[in-house]
């Protein structure tokens, strides 16, 4: 193999691994991160144009996973020192979470993006399309997969749990809530319900576990579910490696769209409070015709390659290949392996403890049927929609002859 920068080693990783990789104390140079998490949200404070808006989850909603539609927005947290002060430990007296989440560049101060570079990991074209998480411990990201890109998650400050599975593992996969580009799991690893435990712990020889500490990188592959929880305190940032082998997901995910969109049309704030997540209910569609505008300029693009980001070819490197890359990388960089199912039993053992008994836990309120429900998880199951999309370029290819 040719003589190879260490960023362009790290590149070809993150492209061809099939397994999730964890790097210790990756050398990062980033300027906004220097100094402590109060020194962040300090300048934080001093140069946002208006507060930051906190989400509050409650500890003990247990019933199902711990969706966003769920939460609440804190008016009375105005600032992140203020966050530090209230959040920073959880004491038996709180009985939330809190979570400036999902934010991308362009929602943060300059200062406090300042020197965020992926090119550290071979992706310079990144375009400042990365996005940072900030949440008290117990704030959660429900189980769920990324429908495209590789994902690099660099915790910054605090500490995460990653459960992943890969794309092979058989969760519950579910559409509802909506959200583009993330298909969820109905499993609630959050706080797994005791009749359910085995059906959890049959999942054993699917799972990968880490703690991510500060100063640590995980590499996420394509389409591997992961269910995440902060330990602590915790800040990290993650970027999306957009991918040649995604373009024609762009087709699914407009699919999926129309079908939700189609129960949603004329009906109640509830209904659509309940399919979609909060961050789609301002993205509906008029009419189903625009819908379709898009889904024909989405077909032009894949039938044509064309795309306005740099796109990136994936396993073009041969298992013999990668395992010489990870031992000459010069970093301390390894695979994950399957978590032993002894852990494993415990982790589910002790989530599930966040159901007291007798306890009045917040039950969550069900606009829909459940066979409605079940009908529209069906009919936007990955593989259907799939069988859609065959269907329709066999018509096409058809109509072309």
């Amino acid at each position: 193999m040719e003589k190879m920068s260490r960023s362009a080693k790290l590149r070809d990783l993150v492209l061809n691994t099939t397994v999730p990789l964890i790097i210790n104390d990756f050398p990062l140079n980033w300027k906004c991160f220097e100094g402590s998490l109060h020194d962040w949200c300090e300048r934080f404070d001093l140069e946002a144009s208006q507060s930051p808006v906190f989400e509050l989850m409650g500890l003990t909603d247990c019933s199902s996973p711990q969706w966003e539609r769920k939460r609440t927005r804190d008016n009375q947290l105005r600032s992140m020192q203020q966050f530090l002060r209230e959040y920073g430990v959880l004491d038996e007296e709180q009985t939330h979470w809190a979570a400036f989440q999902y934010k991308r560049a362009q929602e943060l101060p300059a200062t406090c993006r300042q020197g965020i570079d992926f090119a550290c990991f071979g992706f310079p074209d990144h375009g400042d399309d990365f996005a940072l998480w900030l949440g008290s411990e117990q704030a959660n990201t429900p189980c769920h997969y990324d429908t495209f890109g590789v994902n690099i998650v660099v915790q910054v400050h605090g500490s995460k749990s990653w459960l992943l599975f890969p794309p092979e593992a058989p969760l519950q996969s579910t559409r509802i809530p909506y959200e583009e580009s993330s298909v969820y799991c109905l499993e609630n690893f959050y706080a797994p319900a005791p009749e359910k435990i085995q059906h959890y712990k049959a999942l054993a020889p699917y799972a990968y576990h880490c703690n991510l500490q500060a100063g640590d990188v995980l590499i996420v592959p394509r389409h591997w579910w992961h269910y995440v929880e902060a330990l602590s305190t915790s800040l990290s940032v993650n970027y999306w490696v957009p991918l040649k082998a995604d373009m024609d997901l762009a087709l699914d995910e407009f699919l999926v769209k129309h079908i939700v969109e189609s129960f949603v049309k004329g009906e109640s704030d509830q209904l659509k409070e309940y399919l979609l997540n909060p961050n789609q209910l301002a993205d509906v569609v008029s009419t189903p015709s625009e819908l379709f505008a898009q889904f024909e300029r989405a077909v032009q693009n894949m039938e044509s390659g064309q795309d306005n980001r740099k796109l990136w070819d994936t396993d073009f490197l041969s298992a013999t290949d990668c395992r010489n890359l990870l031992t000459n990388i010069n970093l301390n960089i390894e695979q994950l392996e399957v978590m032993p199912k002894e852990e494993y039993n415990l982790l589910l053992e002790n989530n599930s403890k966040r159901i007291k008994p007798n306890s009045q836990n917040p039950s969550e309120s069900t606009p829909i049927s459940s066979t409605c429900e079940f009908l529209v998880s069906s009919m936007c199951a990955p593989r259907v929609i799939a069988g859609m999309k065959r269907e329709f370029f066999r018509r096409l290819q058809n109509d072309s002859l």
